[in-house]
């Protein structure tokens, strides 16, 4: 994982709830992506944890209260504020997000967060009563309006023993989510769209002909590249998955119903067909179920669907980049390298879906083909792949 984070100043702002110890190995790991880092501990989060202890894994004061004569010689909160690349406040209680959301300046970490426009970022933690609670979700959502980014916390046992959401995020993945914050925006002015999840076909009412995609490579390509700053709508057939934050979801169902979404979101400038489409539609749909009878058999005439990729790389508003997907069984890239050429699209990503450990897996293993070169990736995380692709576009782009 490239490491956008070396070089950055983040303030850390601990407040005082039970999870103030796993703030410790937060800054120790910072340390090790080489961010600079300054950290005010609250009035309250003293109760839990020792001022002495972050001073030494620091290296440099701690500061607390506001207007001390000592402290503004060290430190200007004022300036403070504005030479930050991030603010970030973990733990975050109840209490704490409730002075954020209503702009109260009561100490130094309040003004500070008042006087700053840099990014500001929140992890809660608190019992998972209070995190449901009506307030705190009012005042959340007063936070996402002014653009404050929050890492949700997770479900698990709580230290007052009951189990429920309000468990402080991983560390690891607190530390993979403020370096995502810092993707480089290379793709800010260009529209994406991405397909996901398995298309449904009708048979009656009741049943429908589909497949065992679950969505997560097309999903995990539209949070990537929306990290490099792209403007992104992901079209979605059936799937499981939670709708991924900041991203356009329209939901689809048949071929014909997916073309017809895209088409009216259409000019954009990269198409990414993830989406597991049906080659094969029934020619007539019954209006009821159908029912059993004598036979042992039930003959269905099927039909050819449309083939989306196909029509989208010669339509007149062709995107500039189109990226398809094969999914094979056997002959890989015999079969992979005529879809790329009968499709007419840029690049081709292989996979064979014969392994049992394809559908519905965080892994996989996958060929990139362009007009130029293939390369056969290494088995890794679907978010990894995802993420390598992105990146490939932004390369991709800064080249036109």
């Amino acid at each position: 994982m490239t490491n956008y984070l070396k070089n950055k100043k983040i303030l850390l702002i601990i407040t005082g709830g039970i999870a103030c110890y796993k703030s410790l190995d937060i800054i120790r790991r910072l340390q090790d992506k080489k961010v600079t880092i300054n950290c005010i501990l609250t009035d309250s989060a003293k109760e839990f944890v020792n001022t002495i202890t972050f001073e030494s894994l620091l290296g440099k004061k701690v500061f607390s209260n506001l207007f001390t004569l000592s402290q503004e010689k060290e430190m200007n909160h004022i300036k403070l504020a504005n030479e930050m690349d991030a603010i970030f406040v973990v733990p975050c209680t109840a209490n704490f997000i409730a002075k954020m959301a209503n702009g109260v300046a009561d100490d130094l970490a309040t003004n500070i967060l008042i006087a700053s426009k840099t990014i500001k970022i929140i992890a809660p933690a608190m019992n998972s009563n209070m995190w449901t609670n009506k307030a705190v979700k009012n005042n959340l959502l007063t936070l996402k309006k002014m653009n404050v980014k929050i890492f949700s916390p997770q479900k698990g046992r709580l230290a007052c023993g009951s189990k429920g959401a309000g468990k402080l995020m991983e560390v690891t993945e607190i530390i993979e989510s403020l370096n995502e914050i810092f993707y480089p925006k290379k793709l800010t002015n260009l529209k994406v769209l991405v397909t996901a999840g398995a298309s449904i076909e009708k048979i009656d009412p009741v049943r429908f002909i589909s497949n065992y995609s679950s969505g997560i490579q097309g999903y995990e390509i539209a949070k990537a590249l929306n990290l490099f700053g792209a403007s992104i709508t992901l079209v979605t057939g059936n799937s499981y998955l939670e709708k991924p934050k900041n991203i356009k979801v329209i939901e689809a169902s048949s071929a014909e119903n997916f073309y017809q979404k895209i088409i009216k979101e259409m000019p954009f400038d990269i198409f990414i067909s993830a989406a597991a489409i049906s080659d094969w539609k029934v020619k007539k749909i019954s209006r009821e179920k159908i029912k059993k009878n004598q036979s042992n058999t039930l003959n269905l005439t099927l039909l050819k669907n449309i083939d989306i990729l196909k029509e989208i790389s010669n339509h007149k508003f062709r995107p500039k980049l189109i990226i398809g997907f094969s999914a094979e069984t056997s002959n890989l890239m015999k079969n992979s390298l005529h879809k790329f050429k009968s499709k007419n699209c840029d690049w081709m990503i292989a996979n064979n879906v014969l392994r049992e450990d394809v559908f519905g897996s965080d892994y996989n293993k996958v060929s990139l083909i362009t007009k130029s070169t293939i390369e056969h990736w290494p088995k890794q995380k679907k978010s990894e792949i995802a993420k390598k692709i992105a990146k490939k576009i932004v390369n991709f782009f800064k080249k036109k």
